[in-house]
C-alpha cells in the first residue's frame, strides 16, 4: 500500500514539473471526413536535421494511427511544421537572513537575499494542415516546452513523440 502511495506522488510531481503547453485550432467548417492522405510542405525552419527527421516521424506516426497515409503525389492536406526558439528569463530569489524581520517595533534580522537570473531556452512547434485542393489553413497545432540540451537522444526523441501525441490528440475535430 505504501509503496501505491509514493508511486502516486512521484507521479503526480512528474506531471507537475512539465512545463509542455499545447493548442489547437481549427476551421469549424471544415469536413474533416474528407482528408486521408497527407504530404510535406517544409519551409526549412527547423535547421538541425536530426530534429526535423524527429519530428517528421513523430508526426507521420501519430497521422497513420488516426487512419492517414502519406502520397506524396495527390495529398488531402500539406502538413507544414515551422520551429522557433526563444529565452525566457528565470529569477530565482534565495533568503538567508535570520530574525523577525522588520515590525512596528522596528525588530530587525541579519541575513543576506541572493537573486539569480537565468536564460532558460524554449522551443516551439507549429503544425499547419492546409487543405491541398483549395490551399487553406484548415488546421493548426502549437506545442512549446522547455529545452535540456543535456537530455540524451532517446529522451529529446521521447519528449517529442508525447508532445505531438498531445498536440494531435483531438485530430480530427468532432463534428458538431
Amino acid at each position: 500500500m505504501r509503496w501505491k502511495a509514493l508511486a502516486i506522488v512521484a507521479i503526480a510531481a512528474a506531471a507537475a514539473c512539465s512545463t509542455l503547453s499545447t493548442t489547437a485550432d481549427y476551421d469549424p467548417k471544415t469536413d474533416f471526413t474528407k482528408f486521408k492522405t497527407f504530404a510535406w510542405h517544409d519551409d526549412q525552419s527547423i535547421k538541425d536535421p536530426l530534429v526535423a527527421r524527429r519530428v517528421q516521424s513523430a508526426i507521420e506516426t501519430t497521422l497513420a494511427a488516426k487512419g492517414m497515409t502519406r502520397n506524396d503525389a495527390n495529398p488531402d492536406l500539406w502538413v507544414a511544421v515551422h520551429g522557433r526558439l526563444s529565452e525566457q528569463t528565470q529569477i530565482r530569489t534565495y533568503d538567508t537572513g535570520w530574525g523577525y524581520g522588520y515590525g512596528w517595533r522596528g525588530y530587525g534580522g541579519m541575513g543576506m537575499t541572493t537573486s539569480t537570473v537565468e536564460q532558460i531556452p524554449v522551443g516551439t512547434l507549429i503544425v499547419d494542415l492546409v487543405d491541398a485542393q483549395k490551399k487553406e489553413l484548415v488546421w493548426r497545432g502549437t506545442g512549446s516546452d522547455t529545452l535540456n540540451p543535456q537530455r540524451s537522444p532517446e529522451e529529446r526523441e521521447k519528449k517529442l513523440q508525447e508532445a505531438i501525441a498531445k498536440m494531435l490528440e483531438n485530430y480530427p475535430p468532432k463534428a458538431k
